[in-house]
């Protein structure tokens, strides 16, 4: 019963985080980047690298260098072709840890917030106690000066 209600949740998290429109967008934009790239390299390269023959060759090619796995199998050999992969490396790179930190982020929200909550209101209540013991202070100070005027008016007279 609790496996299948914490499955649940869990489930509603994931859905929430690959529906979101930051995860939607950096998706648009990846794969738009990967296929660029991808008939970049198919134009730089048909008729030249043997080892590419087909458009899926190609598009081996770029996921495999976008993912960073890379097998080596499949590799451009003009100059041209190299720096589109060098391009999809590092954007690949770049791609996945905002993915990871997008997920993450609204994977951890609800957990975040449990443990921030507390603490928020505990800050909260210590700056009330200062506020009202500043009030005290200025009490204490006002009557001091009322005192003091007292007692200077009292050596006068």
């Amino acid at each position: 019963m609790l496996t299948k209600k914490l499955l649940r949740k869990e489930t509603k998290k994931l859905f929430r985080a690959f529906t979101h429109p930051t995860f939607i967008y950096l998706t648009l934009i990846g794969n738009s980047l990967l296929l660029a790239a991808v008939t970049t390299v198919y134009f730089l390269e048909r008729n030249i690298n043997p080892n590419m023959t087909t458009y899926f060759d190609y598009l081996w090619w770029g996921i495999s260098t976008i993912t960073t796995v890379a097998y080596g199998d499949i590799l451009p050999i003009t100059f041209a072709g190299r720096i589109v992969a060098i391009f999809l490396m590092y954007t690949g790179t770049v791609l996945f840890i905002t993915f990871t930190g997008v997920v993450l982020t609204i994977l951890m929200k609800d957990e975040v917030s449990r443990g921030i909550d507390p603490l928020e209101k505990e800050v909260k209540a210590g700056e009330k106690e200062q506020i009202e013991i500043q009030h005290l202070l200025h009490q204490i100070l006002d009557r001091l000066q009322e005192l003091e005027k007292k007692q200077q008016n009292n050596s006068k007279g």
